[in-house]
């Protein structure tokens, strides 16, 4: 992330689980890091009734999520940290009541100069995406004849092949491909960002990773977290789709893969599609 470039962010389904318990705290240790930029903040965007201070206790100063179970919160990096948290509800429905949401991130891009770089974080239903993205664009909020826009969507994308296309297809009609971030948070885990490192820049691994020196392969996914709160999405979605076909596939391309002819994500991505 450039820090000299004013940015916001914007979370679609902020009060929900992935923002307190990944979102937010990947953020502030980005804050307490220095790598933020110097203007930046967080527009938290769902239907729960909450206002800013609300927002900013369920998911900074009543978390127990943010020290990751190591260190102790330092309050004053909290505290300026919670001051770039702010709050939209938009209401009983992503359908409408997008004119609100267009004034209050227009008057917080001027209040803060932001400079009209928005990205924006579907943390939602894949259901709901287009819905979204018409809206946006409905309210120029899409277009980059000031600033930059980005769109971040999360897994899981589509619920099988046609209806990943079409929602593909979808999205395109409001953002162009450049703009569009598709995203699994499991490949920011250190173990598995440390895959290709082991594999192509270890001599020791590099020559025996293949099948003259492999009997198998078995990847492991044991997690603590159980359902909790997200039975309607687990009712629609199910394990398998949560899990496999995105995170663990993820993993298994990454051990599987032929090396990259670089380092770009693009050639990172064309040899795990190979796989």
């Amino acid at each position: 992330m450039d820090r000299t470039e004013s940015q916001m962010l914007i979370i679609f389904g902020a009060s929900g689980d992935l923002t307190a318990r990944k979102l937010i705290p990947a953020l502030y240790h980005l804050h307490c890091g220095g790598h933020l930029p110097k203007k930046f903040l967080v527009l938290g965007v769902s239907r729960s009734p909450l206002s800013d201070d609300d927002f900013r206790d369920r998911v900074a100063y009543k978390s127990s999520y943010l020290n990751g179970g190591d260190n102790e919160i330092d309050s004053e990096q909290l505290s300026h940290f919670a001051d770039k948290l702010f709050y939209h509800d938009i209401g009983n429905s992503y359908e409408d009541s997008y004119e609100s949401l267009a004034e209050r991130i227009n008057s917080l891009n001027t209040e803060f100069n932001t400079l009209h770089n928005f990205i924006f974080y579907l943390s939602t239903p894949p259901s709901i995406y287009e819905v979204i993205a018409k809206n946006l664009s409905e309210q120029s909020l899409t277009q980059q004849n000031k600033g930059w826009k980005r769109m971040i969507v999360e897994k899981p994308f589509g619920y099988d092949l046609a209806s990943a296309r079409e929602l593909n297809n979808s999205l395109h009609q409001y953002f162009n491909e450049e703009q569009i971030f598709r995203i699994d948070h499991y490949l920011g885990k250190e173990t598995v960002q440390n895959l290709l490192v082991t594999r192509f820049a270890n001599s020791i691994f590099e020559p025996l990773w293949n099948r003259n020196y492999i009997q198998h392969v078995e990847i492991t996914n044991a997690e603590s977290v159980g359902v909790e709160k997200r039975g309607g999405y687990y009712d629609s979605s199910g394990a398998l789709r949560d899990m496999f076909q995105n995170h663990l596939l993820q993993i298994v391309s990454l051990v599987v893969m032929e090396p990259p002819i670089g380092a770009k994500a693009e050639e990172i991505r064309n040899e795990k599609v190979k796989a």
